[in-house]
This record gives structure tokens, C-alpha cells and sequence, in this order.
């Protein structure tokens, strides 16, 4: 018997959609869909153990339900945009895998399912169909299954019997008579499913019902019935599966084509899945073997030396990995460094870290023999131009990011804990107030809880509807915060929650015992830009923006006599743009290290203003405007996206940004041939050649296609500023050592670099890691570094 799985598509979309929040990669896209849809994905071909699949979807545009009511749905908000940019992405990623995808103008994803049950269904076929809605158990037969994807429970036809006392074909009768709120399908007023199920029960169906209405009782049952006979029948009609749709269809349509392996982890890839790869191993079409030699170390004896071998037998591999005379390759040597040096082993270049090679070629390449991979791997570089980028800047810096991880960062950790105390006390007042405010004790932290006592309780105004409730987010809040105290506390008692939750609560464990430092994990391969990440834990994300939040970078000190010293790119990517777009009053203002923010809010409103229109009313700070549009350009920002950072109408941030390119015509220019560029060719680069493929600006979708065109523009600013820092950071790295200095650079915030620096080494940290910064490259404007030094992160002051 052959086992057939079909899934409903769109619901496990919006599943992942709404389980997964907030994850975007670092150029922008939203992924969180992505994710969630690709490990269920993952997950359920590990467990169906069939290639017989297919997906059900459904298609942008009213449907033939809209002919019979045309309020079908109507209570259904349109797709966000930032789920809408997912769908073709996870529509790709099934075609990689060799799914097929089944949709049709007019239809619903539950139509095609029934419509595919129909076709397919036979005594030789046991029938899966994967859906959260309940419409789909009027298909339940005999070998015809209604799956659960949230927890796997299967329901089939006795089941359905036993649970709800009717037969499966009565879905429908329910459906007319309680209705459907989710897909506003009327039913009569009052009547629930529970008395549906009574009807039908006593007298068989809606139509059996209609036939012995003067039987029905109460009279105001009777009554009910009869005034809204029309009703019920239309709401069957409308939740009545349409399963006669045309499909050319077969058994051997609907088993997976071979997948594509490489397709799926490069697009794995692109989207920053750093660790789905993995958990491809256990799938039928993915060969274990090709992850051996990912626990292998590859010598240019010749020689393939299991990790764990040198690991456990560090005297006799010593020698060769302290060689700089015998190249080493393997994967994550990063951390072969670090644990090897904790053994007393100096692991040196030269080395070759497939899972460099991995990321900035884009392609994963397995093969059973390390030295063929490599040799693969090699060709590939050459092929894309990424040879130079590979051995000169990302190679050494595998041993920078070792030292500056290895260095870490001293916590005062008595400080953290006493500013947790203050914190919780403080978080404990907010409460009181609150609770006093609102006339009850609640769950503080559910949004549901919060949305009734503000909503409902106290009358506040709603905004947002969500799934469940009213939203209760910040942006809510913020609104109605100067009207309705308890609001602002709300504000203020999340703030103070998430610091010593996330931020004390969530550092302490990840200081080292024995080092009293955090030693957190930087990573070279987590981005598309090239911009470094950090995590375990992410201390590139500290805040900063209130006075509350930035006390905790208080607990970042130095040790003993040292001091801390921060470096930092003064505008780095507006420098590189003004290199890249040649503008010539960008690059005079740079040259002459005129404010260039103070430069474009000149240019803006000054008295020589391009200005036709009036400066819009609540514009005061017109350099903080002229800021906001500098890194909007640089963002790809929209008009949209500018009115509501500056509180304006859409025609005048349009406005703004028109007069911006008049003023600035050269970076225009660099726009429009970036978005050409990408366009013919279908990437775009760095000044180091680091490339993003941005496959977008292709797509059908014109929201998908308008990030492309932002993500195009955006990259080679952001990724040459990666470019640069790293290079700095390895020149740091290299004099450091070579001149024997007992400083150390200990962490790298994107543009900035902080150092703790032995006392009598200042001077010569100070000049040194400023010229090394400052000259780094040989730009069209000059690069500037602003300095600060003190004894801890947040009391620092600049050096002039």
C-alpha cells in the first residue's frame, strides 16, 4: 500500500509565520516563515518514510465562494508583507526538494486537496493530508487521514465518529448551521456547534432536518430554522470542498523528483541557515558519508587525521600543527585553535577552512576525500575571483577571531548583580503601581491578559487586532502613553524586565569561572554582507539607546591597572558611499571633514534651499532629519519607510528625498547602476569582490522584487565596511605580535573595535591602532577614527 502525504501549504505558512518571530538575516530579509516551514519540512520527510508527497496552496484573489457571498472571508486581514516576500522562497525551496506544488486560480488549497483526494484515492493508497482546519474532515474514508501538524495526531474516520457522534460528510451540515468565524460563513444567530451536533444526531443531516421541521424543538429552535433556511444552505455551499477541479494528475506526479542537494544548501546559505545542513543527515536522498571528512584534518603530507585523534594525542600532532611549513585543512579551525591552544598547541597557517570556503562561494561540496574537496573548493574560488579575499583577509582572520574570543572581555560581575537587585526592585514597584492602576493582579507578560484589562477593563482606545486579542506592543503603548498613565508604566516595566532578564540575568552565566571574563563567539560566517556576528553571548547588541540600559556596559571593565580604549569608524559607510558614487560634493565635504550630516541639512533647508514646497510643520531638528535620510539612502529606505521614521506625510518624505538626489546626483547615479547591475548579472560585490547573489530582483512578487533592489544597494556599502575592519583587525593582529604586546583586543562592535591596553603600552596602542585603521585602505575620502579610553565601557571619554 502506497502512503501519500498531502499538505496543506498555506496553513503550515502561517503556522511557521506566527511560531517563529523576528528572524530576518542581516541584509534584511524576513525568514522566520522560511525556517519554520523548512524544519517541518525536514522533520516530516524524516518521519513519513515515503517520496509519495505533494503540496496544496492557495492563490491571491477572490475565489468561486465569493460568487455565492461576497462577504467569504471578509474579516481576514491580506497578508503582511514581511510573510508575502517568504512565499516564493519556500515555493523554491520545495521545488529544490523535488516537490511538487499544486494551486489554481479561483481555489483554495483545501479545493486542490480534495480535488487531489479524489483523483488519486484507491484500495492500493492509504491517504495523509497535513491541515490545522477542521473543514478538511469531511474527507475522512476509509485510508484517508487527517494529520495534526501541530502535534503529529492523526484522525481518521471512526475516530471522527466516536469524538463527535456524526458521520464525516456532516462537517458540511455543521458548517451551515453553527457557520465558520475564521471564514465568516454566517450560520444563525445562537446557535453553536454543540446544538448543531444535537440536530444532526436526531434527525441525520440539514437536509433531513429541513424535511421534519415541525418536529424540531424548542419552538425557537423551530423558529430559528425556519427564518434562516437560506443561510444555512449557503453556508454548506461555502464550506462544502470543491473536489472536481481538472487536475492532470497521477501517482507518479506526485513523488519527489531527485532534490537537489547543492541548490538546497546554498540557498540554506544565502538565508543565513547556518546549521539546517546538519540536520539534512537521516534524509534518504543525503549521503552520510559526505559528512565524514567534516571531523577530519586534511596535512599537505598527505596524511587525513581524525580531529579527536590529535585532540587525544596532542605530543605527537604538536609539531605539525605549530608547522608553518605543513598546511592544515579541515573544518571550523576557529575552534581546533581555541581548544587546541588551551592544550598548549600553537595551531599556525597555513590552513584551509572548507567552511570559509563554504560561505563566501556559496557552494557546499561534499566529498569522501578531504584533499578532493579542497581541491573542488579551490577552483571555485578561483572561478568567482574570490581567491585573494579568501587567502589574504578571511584565512587570517580565523586566527585574529581566535585571539580576540580567546582574549575576552573582564565583567564585574558584583556590579551586575547589584544592579540586578535595583532593577528587580524597581520592576516590583512597577507592578504594585500597575496592578493598583489597573484594580487587579494579572499576568504582566501576556499580551492577552494585558490587552483585556486595557481594552476592556479600562475602555483604553485599541489599535492593532491580532489573532488573538488587541496588540498590546510598544508601538501601542507609545501611542497611548500620554494619555493613560498606566500605559507609560508598562513601557517603563518591560524595559526594566527585559535589562535584567535578558541582559544581566542572561551575561552572568556566560562568565568564565576561571578568566572572569566572556569570552563570546565570534563568527565570520553568519552574514551575507561579510559583517561579523556575535553570540554566546551576542554582545554586538547591548543597549544603548536609553540611560537604563547603558549602565550595564558599566560591568564591562578592564583588569587591574589596564584601561579600556575604543576605535571607531567615524560615518564608515557613508565614506564608502561617497567612494563608490563619486559624488563630488560628498566626497569635498569628507575631505574637508565638514559635518556631513550638518552638510545635507544645509543643503536641505538652508537659505539657498532646493526646497519648492513648505518644510513640513514639526520638522525642528533638520540635522537629525538630514541624518535619517543619509543611512535611509544607504538602507534602500522608501518614502513610506521615511515618513514614518520622521512622523510625516509620504509626499513630503518623497519630497525630501527628490531634493536629496538633486543635491547629491552622483549617488542617484550609483543607485540606478547598482539596481542595473544586479539586474544583467544577478549579484553584486564588494570592494574586496565578496559577492551576494540576490536572486529577488528576478522574482514576480513586487515587494520581493523591491527588497532586491534594497538589499543590492545596500550590500557592497555594508559588506566593503566588513571588508575593511577585518583587514584592520588582522593588521592589528599581526603587529601586536610581532612587537610583543601584552594589550589585547578583546571585542568588535561592527565599526568599532575596544581594547584593553597594558598602561605603559598606551602611547603606542593609541598611535599605532589608529594609523593601522586610518590607512587601512586608500579610499577616495579619507578614513577617521573617533578614540575614547576609560576603566570601564560606558565612563569613556575621547581622546582629541
Amino acid at each position: 500500500m502506497t502512503k501519500i502525504y498531502i499538505i496543506d501549504g498555506s496553513s503550515l505558512v502561517y503556522r511557521s509565520f506566527h511560531a517563529i518571530r523576528d528572524l530576518k538575516t542581516s541584509y534584511g530579509q524576513p525568514t522566520n516563515a522560511i525556517y519554520g516551514f523548512t524544519v517541518t519540512l525536514i522533520k516530516l520527510l524524516k518521519e513519513i518514510k515515503t517520496d509519495h508527497i505533494v503540496f496544496a496552496f492557495d492563490v491571491k484573489g477572490p475565489t468561486i465562494r465569493h460568487k455565492t457571498f461576497s462577504e467569504y472571508k471578509a474579516n481576514r486581514k491580506p497578508m503582511p508583507d514581511e510573510l508575502s516576500v517568504q512565499v516564493p522562497i519556500i515555493k523554491k525551496i520545495l521545488n529544490l526538494f523535488g516537490i511538487s506544488i499544486f494551486e489554481q486560480q479561483g481555489y483554495e488549497g483545501d479545493d486542490i486537496i480534495a480535488s487531489l483526494v479524489k483523483r488519486i484515492k484507491s484500495e492500493s493508497n492509504r491517504i495523509y493530508i497535513v491541515t490545522g482546519d477542521k473543514d478538511m474532515l469531511q474527507l475522512l474514508e476509509q485510508d484517508i487521514f487527517i494529520v495534526n501538524p501541530g502535534d503529529g495526531s492523526i484522525m481518521d474516520k471512526e475516530k471522527f465518529k466516536v469524538e463527535y457522534g456524526v458521520e464525516p460528510n456532516n462537517v458540511v451540515d455543521i458548517i451551515g448551521l453553527a457557520g465558520d468565524k475564521s471564514d465568516n460563513i454566517p450560520g444563525l444567530v445562537g446557535l453553536g456547534e454543540k446544538t448543531a451536533l444535537k440536530l444532526i444526531k436526531e434527525f441525520g443531516g440539514v437536509k433531513e432536518i429541513f424535511a421534519n421541521i415541525d418536529n424540531v424543538s424548542p419552538e425557537r429552535l423551530r423558529l430559528k430554522l425556519k427564518e434562516g433556511e437560506d443561510t444555512v444552505y449557503m453556508g454548506m455551499q461555502l464550506g462544502k470542498l470543491v473536489d472536481d477541479i481538472v487536475l492532470d494528475v497521477s501517482l507518479k506526479d506526485i513523488k519527489m523528483a531527485t532534490p537537489d542537494t547543492s541548490g538546497i544548501l546554498e540557498l540554506f546559505e544565502t538565508l543565513e541557515f547556518r546549521n539546517l545542513s546538519k540536520s539534512l543527515k537521516g534524509l534518504d536522498f543525503i549521503n552520510e558519508e559526505s559528512y565524514i571528512c567534516e571531523d577530519m584534518v586534511g596535512l599537505s603530507t598527505g596524511e587525513v587525521v581524525a580531529y579527536e585523534t590529535i585532540v587525544s594525542n596532542v605530543e605527537r600532532f604538536k609539531e605539525i600543527c605549530e608547522s608553518e611549513e605543513i598546511e592544515k585543512c579541515g573544518f571550523n579551525i576557529k575552534e581546533k585553535i581555541i581548544e587546541l591552544k588551551k592544550k598548549g598547541i600553537d595551531f599556525k597557517m597555513p590552513f584551509f577552512d572548507f567552511i570559509i570556503a563554504k560561505h563566501l562561494t556559496g557552494k557546499e561540496i561534499f566529498e569522501k576525500d578531504i584533499f578532493s574537496c579542497r581541491r573542488k573548493y579551490e577552483k571555485v574560488l578561483e572561478d568567482l575571483k574570490l581567491k585573494k579575499l579568501f587567502d589574504e583577509v578571511e584565512t587570517p582572520l580565523v586566527k585574529t577571531l581566535a585571539w580576540m574570543q580567546s582574549n575576552g572581555i573582564k565583567i564585574d560581575v558584583d556590579f551586575l548583580q547589584l544592579y540586578s537587585i535595583d532593577l528587580q526592585k524597581e520592576i516590583d514597584i512597577l507592578q504594585d503601581k500597575i496592578f493598583l492602576l489597573a484594580g487587579e493582579i494579572f499576568n504582566l507578560n501576556s499580551p492577552q491578559q494585558l490587552a483585556t484589562i486595557l481594552f476592556q477593563k479600562l475602555g483604553m482606545p485599541p489599535g492593532r487586532k491580532t489573532k488573538t486579542s488587541f496588540s498590546t506592543d510598544n508601538s501601542v503603548l507609545k501611542e497611548l502613553s500620554n494619555d493613560y498613565p498606566i500605559a507609560n508604566m508598562v513601557l517603563q516595566y518591560r524595559e526594566t524586565y527585559k535589562l535584567n532578564s535578558t541582559y544581566i540575568k542572561g551575561l552572568i552565566p556566560h562568565i568564565s569561572k576561571e578568566t572572569g571574563r566572556i569570552h563570546p563567539d565570534f563568527s565570520q560566517i553568519s552574514t551575507s554582507t561579510g559583517r561579523l556576528s556575535c553570540s554566546n553571548p551576542n554582545l554586538q547588541n547591548l543597549p544603548i539607546k536609553t540611560e537604563k540600559g547603558s549602565e550595564i556596559r558599566r560591568a564591562f571593565t578592564a583588569e587591574g591597572n589596564n584601561v579600556l580604549y575604543s576605535f571607531d569608524y567615524s560615518q564608515i559607510e557613508l565614506r564608502i558611499l561617497a567612494h563608490f558614487s563619486e559624488d563630488k560634493y560628498l566626497i569635498d565635504a569628507f575631505n574637508k571633514d565638514r559635518d556631513i550630516h550638518q552638510e545635507v541639512s544645509d543643503a536641505l533647508f538652508s537659505g539657498e534651499s532646493l526646497f519648492s514646497v513648505p518644510i513640513p510643520e514639526g520638522i525642528k531638528d533638520f540635522r537629525r532629519v538630514a541624518k535619517t535620510i543619509n543611512f535611509g539612502i544607504i538602507y534602500g529606505m522608501s518614502s513610506f519607510g521615511l515618513a514614518q521614521e520622521l512622523n510625516i506625510s509620504v509626499p513630503e518624505a518623497d519630497t525630501f528625498i527628490k531634493e536629496y538626489f538633486n543635491r547629491f546626483p552622483n549617488v542617484k547615479d550609483y543607485i540606478n547602476k547598482t539596481v542595473q547591475f544586479v539586474e544583467k548579472n544577478g549579484y553584486v560585490s564588494t570592494i574586496l569582490n565578496r559577492r551576494r547573489y540576490i536572486s529577488e530582483v528576478q522574482s514576480q512578487d513586487k515587494r520581493q522584487r523591491e527588497f532586491g533592489r534594497r538589499a543590492a544597494v545596500n550590500m557592497p556599502i555594508q559588506g566593503s565596511a566588513a571588508d575593511l575592519i577585518k583587514v584592520a583587525m588582522n593588521n592589528i593582529y599581526n603587529y601586536f605580535h610581532t612587537n610583543n604586546l601584552k594589550s589585547r583586543m578583546v571585542l568588535q562592535v561592527h565599526d568599532e573595535l575596544l581594547f584593553e591596553v597594558v598602561a605603559d603600552e598606551e602611547k603606542e596602542v593609541y598611535e599605532n591602532v589608529k594609523k593601522l585603521m586610518e590607512e587601512v585602505m586608500v579610499l577616495k575620502v579619507p578614513l577617521k577614527t573617533d578614540v575614547k579610553k576609560g576603566y570601564n565601557y560606558q565612563d569613556m571619554v575621547p581622546i582629541k
